[in-house]
């Protein structure tokens, strides 16, 4: 697992007030592309969504550990909060 880019994850929701689109949270990874070693990938992309819906029991790929995030308006929506214990 890739924790820095889940704290990464977490850090831009929280810096645009406990919810953030899609786009405003790869813009705030695309800052440390090279440091998380999302280079490594075709879709980096991918990757983040991937690391939110493992982390979130909203979505049917959650591991059943750390459940930091959730979809703010419904799934598909592409906003995410995060959970209040975390906030």
């Amino acid at each position: 697992m890739r924790l820095d880019l889940v704290r990464k994850i977490e850090f831009a929701i929280k810096s645009h007030g406990g919810k953030a689109s899609l786009k405003e949270i790869y813009d705030y990874v695309e800052k440390s592309f090279y440091q998380l070693g999302l280079d490594e990938y075709k879709d980096w992309k991918s990757q983040v969504r991937k690391h939110i819906h493992m982390h979130s029991s909203d979505c049917d790929i959650y591991r059943g550990e750390r459940d930091l995030f959730y979809s703010v308006e419904g799934k598909g929506k592409g906003i995410w909060g995060l959970r209040q214990s975390n906030n």
